[in-house]
């Protein structure tokens, strides 16, 4: 029970602000289905982890919460440019 002050309630007993789109056993699942191919595009990702949802989230939701869970974009290796004159050399 929360204290009141002259028959108000605490803020911790108050529900404010929005539920969370995702719980806690979607973040499980988000990085599972991020881990099997980090280099899918962020689109394809979504509609596959949708499958695992009640609602469907963005694509922008989804990059939001893939941010929080420390889960970023990687750029693809730098690769050497090999000509027919320099495999020569």
């Amino acid at each position: 029970m929360a204290y009141t002050n002259h028959g108000r309630t605490s803020s911790a007993e108050r529900n404010n602000g929005r539920k969370p789109k995702l719980r806690e056993r979607d973040h499980g699942t988000l990085n599972r289905t991020v881990s099997k191919n980090q280099r899918t595009a962020a689109a394809k990702v979504t509609a596959e982890f949708g499958i695992h949802l009640e609602d469907p989230v963005s694509t922008k939701k989804f990059q939001q919460e893939l941010h929080k869970s420390n889960i970023h974009g990687t750029a693809a290796t730098a690769k050497p440019l090999i000509t027919e004159n320099s495999a020569k050399r």
